[in-house]
């Protein structure tokens, strides 16, 4: 019997190995509806880190597939992909899982963009321009690097693994009746389930819910609005998917001050609930930290662009404050971080990141306000798919929130470079499991700022 896909992959990605007993080497890992596939180590922790997870030992009879259910890969397949494949006959014939870990620890490990590259390859053709039953709506631009993608990537992690097709359809402009439009493009290339990138979406998904009462709609960071703003019941073809940003500003803000910086910043895009908690969290961190270490001389400037996209005027505010002897900026709003990473790379600061794990854009990221975007909307699609192409009765018509319980929120620790000179991960892991258990409470109130000691400069 096939478990859903997110009960597949429920664990962190430490528990991966252990439970698998594997530091390098390659497992098979079949999930969803459609294929066998045979992943190297960094691929596997790739797939557990954005989904949260992955199936206990117990599950090795849902690994050890026949044969005959492994498709060919198509003659033009990347040669990384190509490279895994060649294990696939040994991993599918009739041995143990612990035979085939065996005999993949003598293959070359895949470094992270070869394995991200072999985990997100369309060998089946899933993908299509119009017409795919997931639909795909972003703000903005798509490939962004950050929200958007983050968003996309768990589309297609759900969609290359379970054989389900997809398209992405943009958004012309940025008014209410181009983001209707996309809505009404995708419904009528016969989407059944339509996936709305950010709260931009909310009036019109409001508007369109009851119209269009056979497709799902999964509405990212917002839920359904009227045209005043405010909200309405959410139909039962509509589920709603929120994140507890508070808790990555947190500990991004807390880990900074431990580092020993001083002097921080917080360039904000739109004054959006999401922003603003990461931003609310990020002062409730810096001021707990510095709490603990008795200081009196925190110093935050705190500003809104108004914009997600990277403009001059948020490069001219970040090199002003870098000046002015700010350390850190913490940047939060889209491609708006291309603006203040120019800053920081010209005036010798450092930043933090957001949504996604961002060091490898530059060596002045110090690390990144992180939510899995990617998991939740996985863990979403498998819900639908396996409720037989509707939400369930605890999906239909509700907006579920996605925290540090859930291992969506944080900051990078694996998989990405630690650049904290004066902290350990065992520190780090110890304010998160903190903030895991509720022992720390960040809160999450946008209509008034937090009541901090530090100095803030709105």
């Amino acid at each position: 019997m096939m478990l859903p896909f997110y009960e597949v992959l429920r664990y962190n990605k430490w528990e991966v190995l252990q439970l698998l007993d594997l530091t390098e080497g390659e497992c098979g890992l079949r999930i969803g509806t459609k294929r066998l596939r045979v992943f190297s180590a960094a691929v596997v922790v790739i797939l557990a880190g954005m989904l949260s997870g992955c199936a206990a030992v117990g599950q090795q009879a849902v690994m050890e597939q026949p044969h005959n259910q492994i498709q060919e890969a198509p003659e033009e397949m990347n040669t990384a992909f190509q490279e895994q494949m060649q294990i696939e006959e040994i991993a599918a014939a009739d041995v143990t899982i612990r035979e085939q870990m065996e005999i993949a620890q003598t293959s070359e490990e895949m470094d992270w963009p070869d394995a991200m590259e072999a985990l997100l390859n369309d060998m089946y053709g899933d993908y299509r321009e119009e017409g795919g039953e997931v639909a795909f709506l972003p703000d903005g631009t798509l490939m962004d690097g950050v929200y958007n993608e983050n968003i996309y990537n768990g589309i297609r992690m759900y969609a290359l693994a379970a054989g389900v097709s997809f398209s992405y359809y943009d958004v012309e402009e940025s008014t209410h009746e181009d983001y209707r439009n996309a809505i009404i493009h995708a419904a009528d290339n016969h989407a059944r389930v339509i996936v709305c990138a950010g709260e931009n979406f909310q009036k019109a998904v409001g508007e369109l819910q009851d119209v269009y009462p056979q497709i799902s709609f999964l509405l990212i960071d917002g839920v359904p609005i009227e045209e005043s703003g405010a909200a309405i019941e959410i139909a039962e073809n509509v589920h709603c998917v929120a994140f507890k940003e508070e808790q990555s500003g947190y500990l991004a803000g807390y880990m900074a001050v431990l580092e020993g910086y001083r002097r921080f910043g917080f360039i904000g895009g739109v004054e959006a609930a999401s922003v603003i908690r990461y931003g609310y969290g990020y002062l409730q961190g810096i001021d707990d930290a510095a709490a603990r270490l008795q200081l009196d001389d925190v110093i935050v400037n705190y500003w809104y662009a108004g914009t997600y996209a990277p403009e001059l005027e948020s490069q001219e505010k970040a090199s002003g404050w870098y000046d002015s002897g700010t350390e850190v900026i913490f940047a939060c709003g889209g491609p708006l971080y291309e603006s203040v990473l120019q800053a920081a790379e010209e005036k010798d600061g450092i930043m933090i990141g957001v949504d996604v794990d961002q060091s490898r854009e530059s060596e002045r990221i110090l690390t990144s306000a992180i939510k899995d975007s990617a998991n939740a909307v996985i863990i979403s699609l498998d819900d639908f798919y396996a409720a037989g192409g509707r939400w369930s009765e605890s999906y239909a018509g509700k907006r579920r929130l996605y925290g540090a319980k859930e291992n969506c929120t944080g900051i990078p620790v694996t998989d990405t470079e630690w650049r904290f000179e004066n902290v350990t991960t065992d520190e780090y892991y110890k304010l998160f499991h903190q903030v895991r258990r509720g022992e720390i409470e960040v809160s999450d109130a946008v209509e008034e700022r937090p009541q901090v000691s530090i100095t803030v400069n709105y």
